[in-house]
Parts: C-alpha cells; sequence; structure tokens
C-alpha cells in the first residue's frame, strides 16, 4: 500500500496534509511518515485518530508508541539548585528563581496543567544557556545548547537514555546531521537515507514544501489544493516538476478541472493521472 508523507504533524490544518492523515486512518493508506519530530507527537497523532503504529518518525527512525501520560513531570518535582522557587508571573509565563533571579523559564502542556514540557535555563547574563524538552511521560525528547543566545547543538532522546541524533547548527541554519555514526550533510540528507533504509513502498505527498527535497524517486504528488498561488499564478515548483526529467516526482494525481488548467496553459501533461479526490 501507499504510505503518506508529510513534513511535520503540525501541518495538519492543511488541506492536503488533512487529506493524507484521512488516508490511513480510513486505511486507504498503510501509514503516514513524518519528517520533523515533535515531543508531542503520540499525542497530537491520537487527536488526529491515529494508533501510534500507524505513525512512523522518520528522525527518529521508530514507529509512535503509546504514551503514559500520568507520567509526566509535575512542574515543581523539577530538579533545582538549591534555594530555587517556582513562580506564575502576572502574565501566566512560569519561571525558576534563586535569590531573587529568574534562572529558568518553564513551559507547560497547555491542556495539562503544570505537566512541564520545557525549561529554558538561563546564564548568569539573562540569556539561554540551554533547553531540555520533556514527552508528555515525563522522559527527555531533546537538549538544546545555546551560545549568545544562538542555538548551537540539538540532541534528540526521544524517549532514550542515550543520544539518538544530534543537529548542528550555525550562524543560525543547520549545519549537518549525526545519525547512526554517520554525518550527513544535511537534515534532508539524513531523512532521504532513513527512508530509501527503512522502505521501498510507494509513497505520496501533497505540498511543495520540503518535502520534495528528500522523497525518493517515482513519488507520487496528490494535488489537493488549487494548482495557483495566492497570485493566481501557477506554482512554480509545479511548473519546475512538470519539465524537469529528473524530478523525483513520477506521477502527478489530480482532478479534471485542474487537468483542464494545465492543458490550457500549455504544460506537459504526460506523468498526470486523474483521479477523484
Amino acid at each position: 500500500m501507499t504510505i503518506e508523507l508529510i513534513n511535520s504533524l503540525s501541518d495538519s490544518a492543511l488541506p492536503g496534509v488533512s487529506w493524507q492523515i484521512e488516508q490511513v486512518r480510513t486505511g486507504k493508506s498503510s501509514e503516514l511518515w513524518v519528517a520533523t519530530p515533535h515531543e508531542d507527537a503520540s499525542y497530537l497523532a491520537r487527536q488526529l485518530g491515529l494508533a501510534p503504529y500507524q505513525v512512523f518518525d522518520i528522525y527518529a527512525q521508530r514507529y509512535l508508541t503509546a504514551i503514559d501520560e500520568t507520567k509526566g513531570i509535575w512542574w515543581t518535582d523539577l530538579p533545582v539548585p538549591n534555594n530555587a522557587r517556582f513562580v506564575i508571573n502576572a502574565d501566566w509565563t512560569k519561571s525558576i528563581m534563586s535569590f531573587g533571579c529568574e534562572i529558568a523559564k518553564v513551559r507547560w502542556y497547555s491542556d495539562a496543567k503544570r505537566i512541564v514540557q520545557a525549561v529554558a535555563w538561563q546564564d548568569s547574563r539573562g540569556q539561554i544557556d540551554y533547553k531540555d524538552i520533556y514527552q508528555r511521560d515525563g522522559k527527555r525528547f531533546a537538549t538544546q545548547y545555546f551560545s549568545d543566545g544562538q542555538l548551537l547543538v540539538t540532541e534528540f532522546f526521544f524517549g532514550d537514555e542515550a543520544i539518538v541524533v544530534r543537529d548542528f547548527y550555525f550562524n543560525k541554519r543547520r549545519d549537518f546531521v549525526y545519525a547512526n555514526g554517520q554525518q550527513f550533510e544535511s537534515a534532508e540528507q539524513y531523512i532521504a537515507a532513513v527512508i530509501n533504509r527503512q522502505t521501498n513502498q510507494t509513497i505520496n505527498i501533497t505540498q511543495f514544501g520540503r518535502e520534495l527535497t528528500f522523497v525518493p524517486k517515482h513519488t507520487i504528488l496528490t494535488l489537493i489544493d488549487n494548482l495557483t498561488d495566492s497570485a493566481s499564478n501557477l506554482q512554480p515548483r509545479l511548473r519546475q516538476i512538470l519539465t524537469d526529467h529528473q524530478s523525483p516526482i513520477g506521477e502527478i494525481r489530480m482532478t479534471d478541472a485542474n487537468f483542464d488548467y494545465l492543458k490550457r496553459a500549455g504544460l506537459p501533461t504526460n506523468h498526470v493521472k486523474l483521479v477523484r479526490i
């Protein structure tokens, strides 16, 4: 069967991504593969009507698992330095204070009051030093390290004791990824390597975003949205796909109306398949 591939579970409101999720939920596609890791992925998947085993986290190289939310970290149970105290500020932000100085900012899961999602620890200048990010079950999802307020490294644990993946940053951009004892020049290169190693099933996408940078050859592009952008011009990436013989997209699926638009625009349609959506 077909694997539906999306960039992020946070994109679930997009019409195309919503359609992909529904394909998996109703059994028309086998699985949902997600490129961007998220500490709350299991909860988000459940809210979308998906079982954990139906969602594969590409970055973590594993399927989601059920989370025991009763084991989340109650915010006053956080290990803190001596003399530190927990404060809820007037604007409902949360802080850890020590000797009158804020040493950390705390974020709760919005619908699980006082369960810790992230703690941003500050240096003596009040700038972020490092951030611990937690899953709803209290296990560490990732730790991020900063210098002069700029992100340097993200270490992903995905609930494990050991580091699974490291992202390194330079000049505010992700520089390279280290995983499986290998260095990858970009996150997209790493994601592509995982996909190629993990499956040979047909993959379908619906977006013109970063998915196009890591999908394998013969990927299907199903167009749920209109073919034009906000200025009523044909999506530039679609024009490129239609005319690029090296594109990883092997088939473009669309409705009759979209197909007629392409013909009127004089664009090649040899890789287009008409479908009812």
